[in-house]
């Protein structure tokens, strides 16, 4: 049996990094990236230098601005944050078969097996920590170990730059002693209980029996409890040319808007569903329209950031349909794809604006009802509407995934 072994790259500032990379002028200065959430300015990302001003991410922008007078506030270049990810892709990709890049910074890549070819685990990691910082001059926090948690918590005890290796064996040891803080997925509610027990190191929440993890943090105690001691069975999600796609098949060619809006909804549904099911999001979305002569109209939309809403996947889709359907020629099918299919990593954005929050929730409980009892039981109204068409009969959705 090959025992697992994970690496992990943690970019610290990942987008004020980046636009140190394209404007030299910022360099040694404080500067933030802007952002917004719940209709409040913040400082979404900020410089090594910012932070030796005492500024930290998510901050009121003004709060920032009073405390550093010759603050640099700069917007997202999310152009340039997609050419740095392409580049740190094509450099893991020549050590790791799976990797999985979250686009904001984190990178974990799986070197099972590949001892001979790269020799041990932190001499490998150390290769590409190398070749990162050739080619795009950017210090990344960087660790080895046996899964991606433990990983994850030790590069953040050496950040903003460094090598660490836990050992196999030694994880609950390494754990015990770091700042509870450092345990990634801890939201604000469990924060609050935690401040209440008065924890403070990792070590301290590894110790509880199954019956106090319960009792303090409810369902996910357990979980939370065997998180502190090392436990993490997750696997390095590669999401690296995977598509997701479905096809609608009309059973009569037909050119009714409200019955083709409906289609490419519960098309948008479909692969939303089969997609969420793998933690993914969707950086580009392809539509392709059969016309009745055999004709094709195709086209697609990048996204700046991974998608994953069925509204939002259903939204660009029309967007699609609306620019490459021009002909006045009844329809026989229609195709959606998804693919530049990236992890989710809710537990990392911290500014999650308060609507999107509630609409990941909301999509999360209708997911959970069709997982439970089929996905017929959460029906949009658009799709309804257009079923209910007695003139036409619904398309058949076949999945191509």
């Amino acid at each position: 049996m090959i025992l697992q072994t994970i690496g992990h790259f943690n970019i610290i500032g990942f987008r004020a990094a980046v636009a140190g990379l394209t404007d030299s002028s910022l360099i040694q200065r404080p500067y933030v990236i802007a952002g917004r959430v719940g209709g409040q300015d913040v400082a979404s990302d900020v410089s090594p230098a910012a932070v030796r001003e005492g500024i930290k991410n998510g901050m009121a922008l003004a709060a920032a601005l009073r405390l550093v007078k010759d603050l640099i506030v700069v917007q997202p270049n999310h152009t340039a944050c997609l050419g740095v990810n392409k580049i740190l892709d094509n450099v893991v990709s020549r050590y790791a078969p799976v990797w999985q890049n979250d686009g904001a910074g984190n990178i974990y890549f799986d070197i099972t097996g590949t001892q001979k070819l790269f020799g041990p685990a932190p001499d490998c990691v150390c290769r590409i920590q190398n070749e990162i910082l050739d080619n795009i001059k950017i210090d990344a926090a960087a660790a080895t170990g046996t899964n991606k948690l433990v990983c994850k918590v030790a590069s953040r005890t050496i950040r903003p730059e460094g090598l660490i290796e836990v050992s196999r064996g030694e994880e609950a040891a390494f754990l015990s002693r770091q700042d509870i803080t450092l345990l990634p997925g801890l939201g604000t509610a469990l924060m609050k209980t935690i401040r209440v027990t008065g924890f403070s190191e990792i070590g301290e929440l590894a110790s509880l029996s199954d019956s106090e993890a319960f009792c303090l943090f409810g369902k996910k105690g357990i979980l939370l409890r065997d998180s502190a001691r090392g436990i993490d069975n997750s696997k390095v999600m590669g999401a690296n040319n995977r598509t997701i796609e479905s096809r609608a098949d009309f059973c009569e060619d037909v050119i009714d808007e409200m019955v083709i809006r409906g289609a490419i909804t519960s098309l948008a549904e479909h692969c939303g569903l089969q997609m969420r099911k793998e933690k993914l999001g969707t950086t580009e979305i392809n539509l392709c329209t059969l016309y009745a002569d055999g004709l094709k109209a195709e086209g697609k939309e990048k996204l700046r950031t991974s998608c994953f809403l069925d509204s939002d996947i259903a939204a660009a889709a029309q967007r699609i349909f609306k620019k490459t359907v021009i002909r006045r020629i009844r329809i026989r099918s229609i195709a959606l794809s998804l693919e530049g299919l990236k992890p989710l990593g809710f537990e990392v954005d911290l500014f999650e604006p308060e609507t999107e929050i509630a609409n990941r929730k909301l999509q999360e409980a209708a997911d959970k009802i069709k997982d439970r009892y089929g996905a017929g039981k959460v029906i949009r109204g658009i799709v309804l509407a257009a079923s209910a068409k007695k003139d036409i009969k619904y398309p058949r959705i076949n999945a191509d995934s």
